[in-house]
């Protein structure tokens, strides 16, 4: 498999005398696998009480040249929010690797538990959501204004091959149509983010094992793909059963969620514009982009040339794209 590959290319190449004055290493230095993503994998750097995450980037899913550096860019911009982890080193030159290399502070702690953690992370959200952008954030992050018309080009995008692929069934390719058809149909709805514009940096990826929580602090980590846009965006995304049931067996109840918005507003640096309405209107495009990702991953899975394949990942796609399960979550809009 390639992380494990990787370690001994990692070994040798912490050889290097920059990377080592950088963070103060020695030649003991322990490379364990730590985690992997989709399109990345991380590696747990220990020496003598030093501890580092080395992660190796495999792929966009923003479709940019330089993956690593805008990641990078990214988690400095995020720095000063006191909840992203601290970035030291980037090398995108692929001299070495024939990957992006991004080191950064190791955390200590634990996923997140939807049923004791909500209020961490509704802080944590109200911390991000609240830092004052600059015109370098501007330039450093893709800035997404419609937010309705970029969910749907980007399914677009995502299952083009799907729509012509002869693994795929037609039951499934008609669904899809009509939920694309669906979503056109009520894209004029998205004027409401354009009059009563909210920007701030949103993560995109917000799944219980992306938030780290420690005995004192917590954290938002893998900023992969990080966007300023609407705030609804991170929100939805985190409320969503599509991102409970990922990783755990867990829907937020309305308590839950009343709670969660409750302290998310109470911690903002900011007024509330109206936040639960604007994740109401956002929630069908964040499912619009949830299953047709799971579509366009199904069909990178079924290719054997994929770097990195997660089985328990590939079986929870096969449990989104059943027509059971998505004609459940979208009976209020089909």
């Amino acid at each position: 498999m390639l992380k494990d590959k990787l370690i001994p290319q990692i070994n040798e190449y912490l050889k290097n005398s920059e990377v080592k004055k950088l963070l103060g290493l020695t030649d003991n230095v322990n490379v364990k696998f730590l985690a992997q993503g989709e399109y990345n994998i991380n590696f747990a750097l220990y020496d003598y009480g030093k501890k580092y995450v080395f992660r190796v980037n495999t792929g966009s899913q923003l479709e940019i040249d330089n993956q690593i550096r805008y990641e990078y860019n990214a988690i400095k911009s995020l720095e000063r929010s006191g909840v992203t982890p601290k970035a030291y080193y980037v090398d995108d030159t692929k001299s070495f690797f024939n990957y992006g290399i991004l080191i950064m502070e190791y955390l200590d702690g634990r996923p997140l538990d939807y049923g004791k953690d909500l209020n961490k992370a509704a802080e944590i959200f109200a911390n991000i959501h609240s830092l004052e952008l600059s015109e370098e954030d501007r330039s450093t992050f893709i800035v997404e204004d419609n937010v309705f018309t970029e969910r749907i080009l980007e399914s677009r995008r995502l299952l083009k091959d799907f729509f012509i692929s002869d693994k795929i069934s037609k039951e499934l390719k008609n669904f899809f149509h009509k939920f694309l058809n669906w979503a056109e149909k009520n894209r004029y709805k998205e004027k409401y983010f354009i009059e009563n514009k909210w920007h701030v940096i949103n993560n995109t990826e917000v799944n219980s094992h992306n938030f780290i929580i420690g005995e004192d602090e917590s954290y938002l980590i893998d900023w992969e793909k990080p966007v300023i846009s609407d705030p609804c965006q991170d929100l939805t995304q985190f409320l969503s059963p599509t991102t409970t049931l990922w990783k755990t067996d867990y829907v937020l109840n309305e308590e839950e969620r009343k709670e969660f918005f409750k302290t998310y507003v109470k911690d903002l640096r900011g007024e509330d514009n109206n936040i639960r309405e604007r994740v109401e209107l956002y929630t069908p495009y964040l499912y619009l982009r949830a299953l047709s990702w799971c579509a366009y991953a199904y069909l990178e899975y079924l290719n054997p040339n994929k770097d990195i394949k997660n089985m328990d990942t590939f079986n929870t796609i096969k449990e989104y794209l059943d027509i059971n399960f998505m004609e459940k979550l979208l009976k209020e809009y089909l």
